[in-house]
């Protein structure tokens, strides 16, 4: 691994901490870590360390260091080596998972806006069945009030025509 701020291989006489943001591999004195701090990270387990860049001004509550083995001092380049291919699989599989997540959000933005459509349709299907239903309570409303009309027409004439009935028999005079 280089270290991406002067570009100098990270090695066990010049250890290293990889970003676990960015995933950069920064030389403990290119990131500020005194020698008593990397010693503090060396034995400690599983903490994650990011970068100046990443973190910005604010300082990170968890730091930890990635350090090569003193014991494999020959296998050192074949470490960096597969340290370097597990970074790219690592940075593939995250750039994988981002396109995948985008994908996914199309699609659920894509579904949203089709029932969102659907929605707004049956919306107006609904207002417009409203305003029909209005007329036709209003139109029913007519109606039953010309056939009470019609009903008290009906039952005025039927007197009327009693009546005229009843003044023919008492014009009438039997001998």
């Amino acid at each position: 691994m280089k270290c991406a701020k002067c570009s100098k291989a990270v090695t066990k006489k010049s250890p290293g901490l990889q970003c676990t943001k960015c995933c950069k591999w920064l030389h403990a004195l290119c990131a500020g870590i005194s020698a008593e701090q990397l010693t503090a990270l060396k034995s400690t387990d599983s903490v994650d360390w990011k970068c100046r860049s990443c973190v910005g001004n604010v300082r990170p509550k968890r730091i930890s260091c990635i350090l090569p083995d003193p014991e494999d001092d020959d296998n050192t380049d074949t470490e960096l080596l597969s340290n370097s291919v597990s970074s790219h699989i690592i940075m593939e599989l995250r750039r994988e998972i981002r396109e995948t997540i985008r994908t996914e959000m199309q699609s659920i933005q894509t579904s949203l806006q089709f029932f969102s459509d659907k929605i707004d349709d049956f919306e107006q299907k609904f207002i417009s069945y409203e305003s029909r239903l209005k007329t036709l309570e209003n139109q029913y409303n007519d109606i039953r009030n010309h056939h009470k009309n019609l009903k008290m027409k009906n039952e005025a004439l039927e007197q009327k025509v009693a009546s005229m009935e009843q003044a023919a028999l008492a014009n009438l005079i039997e001998v």
